[in-house]
């Protein structure tokens, strides 16, 4: 528990330094941490022994948070054909020893896992203003909806979510973490009008809290998922990167859906309202 806590503390630091930085700062973050996200999910799940496959997956991931900085969608579509030739390139030079099943796996996390990461650098630079707001709400709705899940659940979970994948999770544990999520959302919000956006905007609540009722449980679900990776390929955390927390995927898997989510939702409810 102590090197949690610890582990915990100097993550946090971290991440509001990232911030506060100049956004190519989050961007190469999470770069290496898409890198990273990757190489733990392969190795660890021994989806794939072929070194060219691994080092082209990683590679891949790493370079889609900078996907952004493209004026077109062009360049992101021929990077991601060529990185598709490769694989089935590589699927078919070894198809004596790899599955078409484990190259499908690699596929499909490379896609996965770093679209959700890379989206956190989308959202940082989709608006100049609250682009940083978008970004703590993506982190704090899954964050605060984890740890509302697991001290309600703790006190008075009874009735299980899905045991098969996630013995712990209960059904009081959901609707107290999203409890949790929404209230820290209106807190985030009301926070950054009142310091932040003072008489020039407002921050839409009832969408505020709209936001978080939806991506609490996409965030149990992300969580689910990559519960399930572990639990069907036997393996106990992803990685040891962090004491305490495993590595990047075990930290960040509720992270999977929601950030996308808010990305795209955005678009349309901007959360925030010129005055």
């Amino acid at each position: 528990m102590k090197s949690r806590i610890i582990t915990g503390i100097i993550g946090i630091v971290l991440l509001i330094i990232i911030l506060i930085l100049p956004p190519i700062a989050l961007f190469i973050a999470l770069s290496a941490a898409c890198a990273l996200a990757m190489f733990e999910l392969l190795s660890t799940t021994h989806a794939t022994l072929d070194r060219g496959m691994l080092i082209v997956s990683i590679s891949y991931s790493a370079l889609m948070p900078f996907f952004i900085y493209f004026e077109s969608l062009l360049p992101a579509s021929i990077i991601t054909l060529l990185y598709l030739i490769i694989m089935i390139c590589l699927q078919i030079y070894r198809h004596n020893l790899y599955s078409i099943e484990q190259t499908s796996f690699v596929l499909l996390m490379s896609l996965i896992f770093p679209i959700s990461f890379s989206s956190v650098a989308y959202l940082r630079v989709f608006n100049n203003r609250d682009g940083l707001f978008y970004v703590l709400l993506a982190i704090i709705i899954p964050w605060m909806s984890d740890i509302g899940a697991y001290f309600v659940g703790t006190l008075f979970g009874k009735h299980k979510l899905c045991p098969t994948i996630s013995p712990k999770k209960t059904i009081e544990g959901l609707i107290g973490g999203i409890i949790v999520s929404v209230i820290s959302a209106v807190i985030v919000g009301l926070i950054y009008e009142y310091f932040f956006l003072k008489d020039i905007a407002t921050v839409v609540m009832w969408q505020v809290v709209l936001l978080a009722l939806v991506c609490a449980p996409l965030s149990v679900i992300g969580d689910l998922f990559a519960s399930m990776i572990k639990r069907q390929y036997h393996i106990k955390d992803f990685g040891n990167i962090m004491p305490g927390h495993g590595g990047i995927m075990d930290r960040f898997d509720s992270f999977l859906l929601v950030v996308p989510f808010i990305y795209l939702i955005v678009h349309y409810l901007p959360l925030v309202q010129i005055n």
